[in-house]
């Protein structure tokens, strides 16, 4: 793999839990680093969702990066650009697995899911 072909910019979140002073607790996700990633789409699916049977439509990515020990599939990947018609968007990704390629330490290959909520 060669790093030029990282031509994505993903932005890693970690989902942390704040305590609110009602006694309560507020969930978000945080920032840990910038990195770029090399996406490659492999399929995409309609599936139904809640009790109205809602369709969605999920898009499953492999996505390149360097190797990060920090990187595990509790995190999720956030990518945020700005589309032809001048409207900012931002893509979901939900990591599924990791995987270390060829056990060398040099990348890592993510399974991702774009479009299930988090």
């Amino acid at each position: 793999m060669s790093i030029g072909r990282m031509r994505e910019r993903l932005e890693l979140q970690s989902y942390t839990r704040t305590s609110d002073d009602g006694g309560g607790a507020a969930l978000s996700w945080s920032k840990v680093a910038t990195i770029f990633a090399k996406i490659e789409p492999q399929s995409a699916r309609e599936s139904e969702f809640g009790r109205d049977n809602q369709l969605r439509e999920v898009a499953k990515h492999k996505i390149t990066v360097r190797y990060r020990k920090d990187l595990t599939h509790k995190n999720r990947l956030s990518q945020t650009f700005v589309r032809f018609d001048g409207q900012q968007e931002t893509r979901i990704f939900n990591i599924k697995g990791v995987i270390n390629v060829d056990n060398r330490f040099k990348f890592l290959e993510l399974d991702c899911e774009e479009g299930v909520p988090t």
